[in-house]
């Protein structure tokens, strides 16, 4: 993320605003050729694919949602910008296809190999920023032990008694 990783050329401040553009392309061509099919028919696509108009609603409020945090994390320059941007084009992808299912299933499934494929990549990187992440957060918290638990134990500290053993004696030793 932040050292090991270069910065993506498709989380620039033009491409990300062309992916924006594309998305909306897509989305606004698919729902023409939704409505144009469904013109004739008394039925919408609520009715008749009720489950995947859910899952599109459901993944246009995650692509809304991660689009907000990106534009939050990319002013304050944040390392993690990349990792919602994964999450973003996994959603928007996402909501691509299931606009597609409602059209063409035979076309939508063709996609879906390539949408796996982008899937499959994002997932890969997102793994490794978050392992990262995680590696990062755990080195943190150890050093942050570290320095709690140094001064509890520190050598310099002397008693102020001298050591005493106390050796019990044979009289008192199990009697009352």
């Amino acid at each position: 993320m932040a050292e090991n990783h270069s910065p993506s050329l498709g989380f620039k401040g033009d491409s990300i605003v062309a992916q924006h553009a594309i998305f909306a392309l897509l989305v606004d061509t698919l729902s023409n050729q939704i409505q144009v099919k469904y013109q004739s028919m008394r039925v919408s696509p609520f009715d008749t694919h009720m489950r995947i108009m859910s899952a599109f609603n459901a993944a246009l409020l995650i692509y809304a949602t991660t689009s907000v945090a990106e534009v939050i994390l990319r002013t304050q320059k944040s390392v993690h910008q990349r990792l919602v941007g994964n999450i973003r084009l996994f959603a928007s992808a996402l909501a691509a296809i299931l606009l597609l299912v409602t059209l063409s299933l035979i076309v939508s499934c063709i996609i879906s190999v390539l949408w796996t494929c982008l899937f499959v990549k994002l997932a890969y990187e997102s793994c490794q920023d978050l392992c990262q992440l995680l590696s990062q957060t755990t080195n943190k918290v150890l050093s942050m032990l570290k320095k709690l638990i140094a001064p509890v134990r520190s050598p310099k500290e002397k008693p102020n008694q001298p050591n005493v053993e106390v050796l019990a004696s044979p009289e008192t030793d199990g009697q009352c």
